[in-house]
């Protein structure tokens, strides 16, 4: 059997702006937690454990499938590792040492504009004014929520952001392109597997920190590794499938509303009324770009594979 069990043929928008909304939840979730995990062990060092613990979990049950082992499978799971995990998230992560997750949310949010350039330039995507618009209305509420005061901010932290915001808009866009028909979980696999062999000699180079593995610390990084790299990871390819890359980079823009939830949850970080309305300002500038998406979800590969 396919260790791919999507198998949805049509997605009506109520079922995508509900996946929506869960996957940002998601996803936003792992800046918090993150930031809770980095308080006690190497960034890096939470990345390489949180992508080999996601690994070993989907291992069982992606390997038994020789669809997992497709020459295809494997280079893109490979490329998107490398992208999405070592770059995007090993720079990110790294730059939580030196400024606030607010910053680095912000600074993230600026993937839709990349993935509407890159995929504009490729052919991928024809250019849509009412996305970008969209795209525009929402950034404006993302900016409204956290503002962006450079001079708070460290020009190293925000330097590893911005070069991480580029692979990740660069590999959501060579997904929609080169992979959208692949099944998810064999690609998320891979890309953890890499993602993790990737960082380890970066970690390796900064001298093996000793780590101080807290009880906050440990459920961190295991809150990442499951809910985050395997939960949330799909979530956002079958995204990209669905809506297409310009599209789903959008829905990030609703990120730092829910950064901004769970970091008063979890962090104390009070709440202020205008988190609020940026969230509404966020919220029309989604409607935007997902009434000129087309979410349909084309066939997964067949459950012998196409080659080995």
């Amino acid at each position: 059997m396919a260790c791919d069990p999507v198998r949805m043929t049509q997605v009506s928008r109520p079922i995508l702006l509900s996946v929506v909304v869960l996957f940002s939840l998601l996803w936003s979730s792992a800046f918090v937690a993150g930031k809770i995990a980095v308080r006690d062990v190497d960034p890096i060092l939470v990345l390489v454990l949180r992508f080999a613990l996601g690994a070993a979990i989907m291992m069982p049950f992606c390997l038994r499938d020789r669809t997992a082992w497709n020459t295809h499978i494997v280079k893109t799971g490979l490329l998107l590792g490398l992208l999405n995990n070592a770059l995007y998230l090993g720079l990110n992560f790294s730059a939580l040492a030196y400024t606030s997750p607010a910053v680095v949310v912000v600074i993230v949010s600026c993937a839709p504009f990349l993935a509407i350039l890159f995929s504009t330039m490729l052919g991928h995507e024809q250019f849509d004014p009412v996305k970008t618009l969209g795209v525009l209305i929402g950034f404006s509420g993302v900016v409204f929520i956290i503002g962006f005061d450079v001079s708070k901010a460290d020009a190293i932290g925000i330097a590893l952001t911005l070069c991480g915001t580029t692979a990740f808009a660069i590999a959501t866009v060579l997904f929609r392109g080169r992979a959208s028909n692949l099944p998810v979980f064999p690609l998320n696999f891979w890309q953890s597997a890499v993602g993790a062999f990737a960082l380890i000699p970066v970690f390796a180079l900064k001298g093996f920190p000793a780590p101080t593995f807290t009880i906050s610390a440990i459920f961190s990084t295991l809150y990442l590794a499951v809910v985050v790299t395997i939960g949330a990871s799909v979530l956002w390819l079958l995204l990209i499938r669905w809506s297409g890359a310009a599209s789903a980079s959008s829905y990030h823009l609703l990120n730092p509303f829910w950064v901004v939830i769970l970091s008063y949850i979890a962090l104390g970080t009070p709440l202020k009324p205008g988190d609020f309305v940026g969230a509404a300002i966020i919220g029309a500038g989604l409607l935007l770009t997902t009434r000129s998406a087309t979410p349909v979800a084309p066939p997964v590969l067949a459950k012998t594979g196409e080659g080995s």
